[in-house]
């Protein structure tokens, strides 16, 4: 039977309202089950899995109840543009935030970390887990890397990109290493900070356990509720939501055209089709549009806050397209690799975490690298989160310089996003060496870099705080 515009678009509508319920269901459990309150997963998470349980992909045909569509999976690809077009719009890093060694450090702590996650997967991709599986696609060495820095939406965009280059199943790896990396990145972050608060090495907090109310249940009390947004319009004239809703879609809708444009452009030239990622050339325009309102005085008719609610919606219900969508039959297929991949994507950040993480910050070491950890095994939002737990009142300024060395590091992660994909695709084995040696190059440089800017200090001890 035809579909019609109508349907289509009321499809959408269901698909969206479904997706809401289950975030309600998912807070609602992490409200009352002590057991999610004591890992804080997040209610997003908990809403993927019962997407997954209960929605097409279920392994079980008689619990396939909710009304989700077929083309449930696909969100993902398009919520990671509303993210990357929303995360310049409205920002103004302060200035001398971060300076000399400090900035050094951070953005050595945070950048390598992730080039070096692709690093060793590629490297163990390469000698172990091709050799072992013969079937298993080189690209494979990219995913946890994808996944754990970069997120659901990092992983079904960059999954997408490789599936259009011909390379299947990449988006259900992708997700697995990013919903392995989130709820491993939450727990193993929890382990991390009653080691550390019990050595003494927290600065802020004695006793982890005694977390706030609205951080175990994610209920804020009446009394600490605080507006989520800036009112920058009148009201009588235009919605505040729906005027930087209108900001950032401007952005999503001139990266899909830029996108668009290329291909076409690359195809007519040189009868070849180069593809850049919707979610890239987002990135780009929402820093054009950014520069126009900063250049034009409109700026401060802009809320950060408001935009950072639009693009943490957006994270969320990407989180529950991606885990609900997964193909189990995929995932137990290559299970081995995808433990083998992780579990030493875990051990890499934890050494990280003690060699360079530790001796990249002379104070408040300890809160400033949860935020790095967090970070590099989910998103922004973990690393916040965990941070947080060691650091109520957000004084060790983890979160303001790891922000600010994300935006110096961005043309490095989305080219880390863009690059190996193409190389591996068109080059077979010989791209994804290169890939691999490159991505340790880049980290020795950086090392280096960090060394002489004092960044990095090798002999500077673990400071404790009692």
């Amino acid at each position: 039977m035809e579909i019609t515009m109508k349907d289509a678009i009321w499809q959408v509508m269901v698909d969206v309202s479904v997706m809401g319920a289950l975030l309600l269901v998912g807070e609602l459990l992490r409200a009352k089950i002590k057991l999610f309150q004591k890992i804080l997963v997040p209610p997003a998470v908990l809403a993927g899995f019962l997407a997954l349980m209960f929605g097409p992909k279920s392994p079980i045909e008689s619990l396939r109840i909710l009304p989700l569509s077929a083309s449930f999976g696909t969100y993902a690809s398009v919520l990671i543009v509303v993210i990357f077009a929303a995360t310049p719009i409205g920002d103004k890093p302060a200035k001398g935030a971060m300076s000399g060694s400090k900035m050094s450090g951070m953005f050595f702590n945070v950048t390598g970390i992730a080039v070096l996650q692709y690093a060793v997967g590629m490297l163990v991709t390469l000698v172990l887990l091709v050799k072992l599986y013969p079937d298993l696609n080189e690209n494979f060495g990219l995913m946890m890397a994808t996944g754990f820095y970069g997120g659901h939406g990092t992983a079904s965009a960059v999954g997408s990109a490789l599936e259009e280059l011909g390379v299947s199943n990449m988006t259900d790896l992708g997700n697995t290493c990013a919903t392995i990396g989130i709820v491993g990145g939450i727990i193993t972050g929890m382990i991390i900070i009653n080691w550390g608060t019990r050595k003494g090495y927290g600065h802020y907090v004695e006793n982890p356990k005694e977390l706030p109310e609205e951080m175990r249940t994610g209920l804020v009390p009446p009394e600490k509720q605080k507006s989520c947004g800036k009112a920058t319009v009148a009201g009588i004239c235009l919605d505040n939501l729906g005027f930087h809703l209108g900001i950032v879609m401007l952005a999503c809708w001139g990266g899909y055209a830029a996108s668009k444009w290329f291909a076409k452009f690359t195809l007519n030239t040189f009868n070849y089709k180069v593809s850049i990622p919707e979610f890239c050339l987002s990135l780009i325009a929402g820093l054009i549009l950014n520069a126009i309102l900063n250049k034009t005085g409109s700026d401060k008719y802009v809320d950060r806050g408001t935009v950072q609610r639009i693009q943490g919606t957006a994270t969320d219900f990407l989180m529950i397209s991606g885990i609900g969508s997964l193909n189990l039959s995929v995932v137990m297929t290559y299970a081995v690799p995808l433990i083998v991949v992780c579990a030493l994507g875990f051990l890499c950040n934890w050494i990280w975490f003690l060699v360079v993480g530790a001796k990249s910050s002379e104070d408040d070491w300890f809160e400033r690298n949860m935020m790095v950890w967090g970070h590099a095994t989910g998103v922004a939002a973990t690393g916040v989160l965990l941070q947080r737990v060691v650091d109520p009142e957000m004084k060790s300024r983890g979160i303001e310089d790891s922000g600010v060395a994300d935006i110096f590091n961005r043309p490095i992660i989305i080219g880390l996003q863009v690059i190996p994909p193409m190389l591996i695709t068109s080059m077979g084995t010989t791209g994804s060496w290169i890939v691999t040696i490159v991505c340790f190059a880049i980290v020795a440089v950086m090392w280096v870099f960090a060394y002489i800017t004092k960044g990095w200090v090798p002999n500077r001890p673990l400071k404790k705080y009692r």
